[in-house]
């Protein structure tokens, strides 16, 4: 990952890069700007062309400061930092690991020339070194190692966690931007986390750090790459405390009063300010939602940064799930004309089959998925067999399965944003649209699976 400078100007940044060790070059990197890094929220931008040879040229647009951005080729995606006049080169890879999922599978990228970006990884990677040799340490206690192999292992985790400390203070001391000292004492907390460091020890450090200066606004913490990441290291998960009181806090959601509220998470939010059990419930917003959290969001009267950041989850949290609105999906047609799904199918319901060249399985699948069409007869519905093929060829391929001029055929490409409006997982995969464009059902079967009998159940009655 790269870690960037910042500038308090806003001026024009183009980036050069290039895709390296792929099988296929994508013609297409999608970009999203992360609006909320410890949230996991960003904002979908234009696209990036990418040449036969894998070169491309990024035009960002303005920054007035360093952003991170999500750089989409499903199914790799890159997590990439960006300064205001960028001036080193970005390189994308491939993993070495066969993905395991249609999109969001990390890749490798790196940064050529002058980049904060080394200093910065090397200090991940020593940190990375220990956390392992800590958790190869507690298996062998597990299965019953004796002490002697257990202390020689306990003895190589000290050197590693003195060598992490030695580059974090070299590092710090070279670090001039605020971001960078952010991240790096984001590392800090995650070492002294898997120390298994005491919880004074962890408000001491939480202190000693810039996330808690004076100057610090949680506007900047919410929507800074370490800010809340590290918050929830040393605040995290305050609700498995067996000293929250949960009738007590039904009781203050109930009055909407914000200090009971607090009074009954437990001592340490007695005295705790309006932003900290603001945070706290957006951490239990992220990892544990729940019946009270979200009455505590509807009554309790919080800063408005996180509101902001709590309304951004909530609209994120819907898309691709059961019950969000797909909207209409552009896909060019067999014949080669544009063309979107709403234009194509006047039908109330939508039934969806995603396929893709080469799977075996999608072609029976699709096989199957006519025939349940045949079978239903319903004219309420639109049958949908929907191409994720990552070219023209590819598209070809699926095309000249095509038995029947009655089948409704689409391609969208390797889309991730068509993947994450429909909540496509796997390929071959089925998603069904109810009357209003909406995500309808969990874990629809496949044709083979059991769909006609789920079908049967969703759709109304004839």
């Amino acid at each position: 990952m790269g870690w960037l400078m910042q500038s308090s100007m806003a001026q024009e940044t183009k980036v050069k890069g290039r895709m390296v060790d792929f099988d296929k070059i994508p013609s297409l990197i999608h970009v999203k700007e992360v609006t909320y890094p410890g949230l996991q929220i960003a904002t979908w931008r234009s696209e990036i062309l990418v040449d036969e040879s894998g070169n491309f040229s990024w035009e960002v647009g303005e920054l007035k400061s360093t952003a991170l951005f999500e750089l989409v080729a499903p199914p790799w995606s890159w997590m990439v930092m960006v300064r205001p006049d960028e001036n080193a080169e970005l390189q994308l890879a491939p993993a070495r690991r066969v993905p395991q999922r249609l999109l969001g599978s990390p890749g490798i990228s790196t940064w050529l020339g002058m980049h904060p970006t080394t200093a910065l990884d090397s200090v991940m990677r020593s940190l990375s070194r220990a956390n392992d040799l800590r958790a190869e340490s507690l298996v062998l206690r597990t299965a019953g190692v004796g002490l002697q192999g257990r202390d020689s292992l306990n003895a190589l985790i000290s050197n590693l966690d003195d060598a992490f400390e030695s580059q974090w203070q070299a590092a710090m001391k070279h670090a001039e931007e605020k971001m960078e000292r952010e991240i790096l004492w984001q590392m800090k907390l995650i070492a002294a986390t898997n120390a298994g460091h005491t919880q004074r020890t962890m408000d001491s450090l939480w202190n000693e750090s810039p996330f808690a200066a004076s100057s610090q606004t949680w506007d900047s913490l919410l929507k800074s790459p370490g800010g809340f990441g590290s918050w929830q290291l040393v605040f995290g998960g305050w609700w498995q405390s067996d000293e929250v009181d949960w009738s007590k806090i039904n009781d203050a959601i109930f009055l909407a009063d914000r200090d009971s509220l607090a009074t009954s998470m437990g001592p340490r939010w007695r005295d705790a300010s309006a932003s900290m059990l603001a945070a706290a419930w957006l951490d239990k917003a992220l990892l544990a939602p729940d019946a009270y959290t979200k009455l505590v969001w509807e009554t309790i009267p919080f800063p408005k940064p996180f509101f902001e950041a709590y309304e951004a989850l909530m609209i994120d949290r819907q898309i691709g799930r059961a019950g969000s609105m797909v909207g209409d999906i552009p896909w060019t047609l067999p014949n080669g004309e544009l063309g979107s799904m709403k234009e194509q199918c006047r039908q109330p319901w939508t039934v969806v089959l995603l396929v893709k060249n080469g799977s075996a399985t999608a072609r029976r699948e699709r096989e199957m998925f006519n025939q349940v069409a045949e079978s239903m007869d319903r004219r309420d519905v639109c049958w949908v067999v929907l191409s994720l093929d990552v070219d023209e060829m590819e598209w070809r391929e699926t095309l000249s399965g095509r038995r029947t001029l009655d089948e409704t055929l689409g391609w969208v490409g390797n889309s991730p944003r068509v993947m994450e409006q429909l909540g496509a997982v796997v390929i071959p995969q089925v998603v069904v649209l109810d009357d209003e464009g909406k995500l309808s059902g969990r874990d629809v079967p496949l044709p083979s699976l059991g769909l006609e009998g789920r079908l049967k159940k969703m759709l109304p009655k004839n």
